[in-house]
């Protein structure tokens, strides 16, 4: 795998036809020909079927993605390309990097949050449950209320983050 600055990688996204490309092997369980690819970008391109698009529009997107994007994803090691086949494919792992991928830092981040939920949690239950001033005035639809409320708060939080990056995960975001 190659590891890439967060401005070469913006680089590499900077152009839709890129993004297509790189969507597009992604969906594909093989190599997609270059007559196909630019056959399907041009069709999204264009908001009509693939059938519907002529040779003249297939030719202009086939062109630029020969002379111009496949030379640059090629070159960023993103995407091969076999001349002869004249087929294009997603190199292994190219973009396994934190930008496509959830972060893992705030994943263990919240992991710690839930732990300590828990702790605080077990804690609470074993005070309500050796009756320890001032638990005990409580009783157990307080430690009941404490929990539940905790548990909610992390949740929610949990929850608008993960909505958030839902926004800008995977390759789907990466195509308007």
């Amino acid at each position: 795998m190659t590891t890439r600055s967060k401005d070469e990688l913006f680089q590499i996204l900077s152009n839709s036809r890129r993004r297509h490309i790189i969507y597009y092997l992604s969906e594909a369980d093989e190599p997609l020909s270059l007559k196909r690819l630019a056959t399907m970008i041009a069709a999204a391109e264009s908001d009509i079927p693939e059938s519907e698009i002529t040779s003249e529009e297939r030719q202009r997107v086939y062109i630029s993605l020969y002379q111009t994007h496949l030379p640059k994803l090629e070159e960023t090691g993103v995407v091969t390309y076999d001349e002869d086949e004249r087929l294009v494919s997603l190199t292994e792992g190219a973009l396994d990097q934190e930008i496509f991928s959830a972060d893992a830092r705030s994943s263990s981040t919240w992991l710690r949050y839930y732990a300590g939920l828990s702790a605080a949690s077990w804690v609470l239950v074993a005070v309500a449950w050796l009756s320890l001033p001032p638990f005990a005035l409580v009783g157990w639809g307080g430690v009941a209320l404490a929990v539940t409320l905790g548990l909610s708060t992390v949740v929610a939080a949990e929850y608008l983050r993960a909505r958030e990056e839902s926004a800008h995960a995977g390759y789907e975001s990466l195509v308007e």
